[in-house]
């Protein structure tokens, strides 16, 4: 059987030469999700797409709490901060990963409806069922991710006074408990994954016979936002599910020359996974009315740009 931690260990210079993606992700991450946090949590109005949207903000918070600490990792080549501490921040990324698809599914079902099926009610929802909607997204994440803080996750290396806290690690695990929770996450991807293809399929559709549909703003803007969220899941997320499934299947080899090339693939598709924090603020742009002209205010008070500020929402009322 091969001994992960021993593979995993001599994976430190991949891992080491990652350390600027990282780095990356957080500088780049931090700004746009603080500006989106106060925009859409505490200037725009409760409306369906700024609802998910800040949902969507929270879970990426989740990440850059966690990431640092990730990073620092790598920096020193061990961690020091606990087996429960580990367990917590691999919660962590792992909510922020499922969470952040979660909403970015929801926001997409949303506009099918609104498209496709403007009458049904789902397309007129109320700001307490959308807060239900959102609440119930959280429980379900939370709930299933649960396996990461009751086990021990914090593995030894070949060298017994370094210990590890891998991310990989959670893909070889043998506990019940944890494959259930990888089944689950497998499950979870594949099932938004799906959903958000039909969706795109179905509204490309709809726009192709309702010719007069094309023309509004509103619509071609849902059309960017559903092309967003389904790049965004094959390039920041699709990779690090495949590699994490096949690692599963690597963890009883003799060798560890198969499972070292996994890891390396795996640690590349972690940097892309916590990318999603920095592309997120395209997708806010995108969705939000608000944050978007927000965003046009600022830049055309420089003087250097002249961007159309859109009369509906540019002043949107904060809620009561």
């Amino acid at each position: 059987m091969t001994n992960n931690s021993t593979c995993m260990e001599s994976q430190s210079f991949v891992a080491s030469a990652l350390l600027p993606m990282l780095l990356l992700d957080v500088i780049l991450g931090l700004p746009g999700n603080i500006l989106a946090l106060w925009f859409l949590g505490f200037r725009a109005s409760w409306k369906s797409a700024n609802i998910y949207l800040l949902n969507l903000v929270l879970a990426d918070i989740l990440l850059l709490i966690a990431l640092p600490f990730h990073i620092d990792s790598l920096l020193r080549g061990r961690w020091i901060f606990g087996d429960p501490f580990c367990q917590i921040n691999l919660f962590m990324l792992s909510v922020n990963q499922s969470a952040s698809i979660a909403f970015m599914t929801v926001l997409v079902v949303h506009r099918f409806y609104i498209i496709v099926h403007p009458h049904h009610p789902i397309s007129h929802l109320n700001i307490r069922s959308l807060v239900m909607v959102a609440c119930g997204v959280w429980i379900v994440v939370m709930t299933l991710r649960l396996p990461l803080l009751i086990t021990r996750l914090l593995r030894p290396s070949e060298n017994s006074s370094v210990l590890l806290c891998q991310n990989i690690d959670i893909w070889t695990d043998t506990e019940a408990g944890i494959k259930f929770h990888n089944s689950l996450y497998m499950i979870e991807f594949a099932i938004a994954f799906l959903i958000v293809i039909i969706c795109s399929v179905r509204i490309f559709y709809c726009l192709r016979e309702k010719k007069n549909l094309r023309k509004h703003r509103r619509v071609k803007r849902t059309f960017y936002v559903l092309l967003t969220v389904l790049i965004m899941l094959t390039f920041c997320f699709l990779p690090n599910y495949i590699t994490g499934f096949v690692s599963f299947f690597l963890k009883d080899v003799s060798t560890c020359s198969s499972y070292l090339v996994v890891g390396q693939v795996f640690s590349v598709s972690l940097c892309f996974v916590f990318s999603n924090s920095a592309l997120d603020t395209v997708l806010y742009t995108l969705a939000s009315a608000y944050f978007r002209n927000t965003i046009k205010e600022a830049s055309n008070s420089t003087g250097f740009t002249k961007f159309r500020i859109s009369d509906k929402q540019s002043r949107s009322p904060r809620r009561s």
